[in-house]
């Protein structure tokens, strides 16, 4: 209440803002499901990976995620033509110093085209280059960008698409932290 008795401006439009706060929610979630939903599920397919900096060398996603034993990862999918990506460049490079990630390419050419990208814009990524998608189909990505988190046992977790802020994709890693 406020001094002449009246109740503030919280108290009037409390119930209004919970319902369009519940609404949008409803929304943002079901729209997510939607984009989400001819993604891969269960075990992570092994793919072949071809490194930008090192394309003579062939690895596997399993034996990449042999090297971060015990840890949930995060496979990006991007790509040097979405400008979302760009936006989220920072973001990947915090999220790079501090937990296993691993950058997929897509559609971007070469490598050698992929590692003058990342050189130019300074990323220090090198990324997996998927120049025909292949990767991206294996895991049913259909749009840049879009992040699958893997539990420590190499089981997807969570799968989104578009814009991601760093706390929720590491809101997403400690659920993968906690389920294996």
């Amino acid at each position: 209440m406020t001094a002449s008795g009246q109740p503030g401006w919280w108290q009037r439009h409390r119930k209004s803002l919970l319902v369009n706060l519940a609404v949008f929610l409803a929304v943002a979630f079901g729209i997510q499901a939607w984009q989400t939903r001819h993604m891969a599920s269960g075990q992570a397919p092994d793919v072949t990976l071809q490194r930008a900096l090192t394309p003579q060398q062939q690895d596997s996603l399993a034996s990449w995620r042999q090297q971060h034993t015990g840890e949930p990862v995060v496979l990006y999918f991007w790509a040097t033509w979405c400008t979302i990506c760009r936006i989220e460049q920072p973001m990947i490079n915090g999220l790079i110093q501090s937990q296993p990630v691993l950058p997929i390419a897509i559609q971007s050419g070469p490598a050698a085209s992929v590692l003058a990208y990342e050189r130019q814009h300074g990323l220090a990524w090198n990324s997996v280059v998927d120049p025909d998608g292949g990767i991206a189909r294996h895991f049913g990505i259909s749009a840049t960008p879009s992040f699958v988190v893997l539990d420590a046992q190499g089981n997807i977790s969570s799968s989104t698409v578009g814009l991601t802020s760093p706390w929720g994709l590491r809101l997403r890693l400690w659920r993968a932290r906690l389920a294996g």
